[in-house]
């Protein structure tokens, strides 16, 4: 599946053209998503209006980085991936649903800065 490499080379998280303007944050520059619990991951930002004001996006299909370290000498001989990238769930919550008693490790509010 290296192909699937080549469309997305980096993680990003998705912010909204008006939250971008509001923090000065340009698309593709690097930025910081911090979590409520302190984890914070480093990626590019894509600004788009796929993304509603006040809502940031993040997929979860990355990994490999760590708040903004390499872990790619970790891997064993052999399985080094593709690409790496931060995974979104180091900057969201380990709270869950108190009725359902589900995880809920892919929602949190964040605050996201320039790198």
């Amino acid at each position: 599946m290296s192909w699937l490499a080549e469309l997305q080379q980096e993680m990003f998280v998705e912010i909204n053209p008006a939250d971008a303007n509001d923090l000065s944050i340009k698309d593709g520059d690097d930025v910081w998503v911090e979590g409520a619990e302190g984890g914070r991951v480093k990626v590019k930002a894509l600004v788009t209006p796929r993304v509603d004001r006040n809502v940031a996006f993040m997929p979860f299909h990355f990994g490999g980085m760590f708040q903004g370290e390499s872990l790619r000498d970790r891997y064993p001989d052999g399985s080094d991936p593709y690409i790496i990238g931060e995974a979104a769930n180091t900057a969201t919550t380990y709270g869950y649903d108190p009725v359902t008693l589900m995880q809920e490790t892919k929602c949190t509010i964040c605050r996201i800065e320039r790198a």
